[in-house]
């Protein structure tokens, strides 16, 4: 049953703090109504908007912790081009704890991808897999848990009132009323407001069958108040911005950090930083369907209504982010939920894996406990 207050109302207007604002260019090129000549405008806007957001100055901080991980399915990974028997990958799902200061000179802090993934296997696909398998396989053998959002939180010297944001770069096997309250249950963060695009929201809440399978039965019946419905990009604060990258899913969205080394960009668009260099992947398979097709990106596939989208928007991701300092052949992408080798998976390890994204000193903010 839907809560009544976590539904969308036509009126519904992007309610945000007066501190964000869009990132410049890009909203001008997603308006261009035909596929192929908006992705030359999107080209064009991201390395504009990229610019731009440079320009600020870095991020305060950020902290990548890993969260579990878990199979999914080889075919949606690289969209069918991976070579293998085997029917699965491995992903670890990762959190980004972001820390920048607003336009208003506050400190924030934003948790980008917080699963709470103990809830997550309620999600239709995976509560099937686990009946398949059986609770010894799924969760010893073919799962790995590495921390829980709690855990890392305490590590970093984080208490929950802290917490000013939660996002995730799509609603995919997430359960939310546990961080925000809902269903009878308090709110782990008791100041922490979900930042969600609008077509996510709406997803989440009244899914079409072929959605469904990915998402947590009622895992989005929340306080309404709890909501902040975003209308495209945005621009957080310095050094962090929420990049609208519709395609994996109708309301997609992207971290996009910069450091005062680099600009790193965050989604699941792709599971792998060679997703956007297929042409540099030793993945069986891979480079050959890139060629074959004339792709510069290869999809993470598990919904396809909006493929041109997700194309696009990899696109923008790829332009954002730049090349790796790392490694000069590989895009600065980190993945939300990282290709990882896995006994399980043969043939199927990624060719690279960037150093996870560290910068700065995540620290406690005297303002928020005392708000709190």
């Amino acid at each position: 049953m839907r809560l009544p207050y976590a539904r969308v109302e036509p009126g519904d207007r992007m309610n945000t703090s007066p501190a964000f604002r869009p990132l410049p260019s890009l909203a001008g090129a997603r308006a261009e109504p035909v596929p192929g000549l908006r992705l030359q405008k999107l080209r064009r806007a991201a390395l504009d908007a990229r610019e731009a957001f440079v320009r600020e100055g870095p991020v305060a901080a950020v902290a990548t912790c890993d969260l579990v991980t878990f199979p999914y399915p080889a075919q949606f990974a690289f969209s069918g081009a991976a070579s293998s028997p085997a029917p699965y990958v491995m992903l670890t799902n990762r959190m980004q704890v972001v820390q920048f200061v607003d336009r208003e000179g506050a400190r924030r802090t934003l948790l980008f991808n917080p699963s709470d993934y103990e809830r997550g296997v309620s999600a239709p696909f995976y509560r099937a897999l686990r009946e398949r398998y059986g609770g010894f396989v799924s969760d010893k053998v073919m799962s790995t848990r590495h921390g829980s959002v709690q855990s890392h939180l305490a590590a970093l010297g984080l208490i929950p009132s802290d917490v000013d944001y939660l996002a995730f770069d799509h609603l995919h096997i997430q359960d939310l009323r546990g961080w925000l309250g809902g269903d009878g249950m308090p709110a782990y963060f008791p100041r922490a407001r979900l930042l969600v695009q609008r077509a996510e929201w709406e997803v989440a809440l009244e899914p079409h069958p072929m959605q469904a399978v990915w998402l947590v039965p009622g895992g989005a019946d929340i306080p309404r108040e709890r909501v902040v419905l975003l209308d495209g990009d945005v621009w957080l604060g310095q050094g962090a911005a929420l990049l609208s990258t519709p395609g994996h899913t109708r309301g997609n969205m992207s971290l996009a950090v910069a450091t005062s080394r680099e600009v790193f960009v965050t989604s699941e668009n792709g599971v792998a930083t060679e997703s956007y260099t297929p042409l540099q992947s030793a993945i069986p398979g891979v480079r050959r369907f890139a060629e074959h097709m004339g792709w510069e990106v290869v999809l993470n596939g598990n919904t396809r209504e909006d493929s041109l989208d997700q194309y696009s928007s990899m696109v923008v991701e790829k332009l954002f982010a730049g090349t790796s300092s790392v490694e000069g052949a590989f895009i600065n992408f980190h993945p939300s939920s990282q290709l990882t080798a896995h006994v399980m998976a043969p043939g199927l390890s990624p060719t690279i894996v960037l150093p996870a994204p560290n910068f700065g000193d995540v620290r406690p903010t005297p303002a928020s406990r005392r708000a709190a």
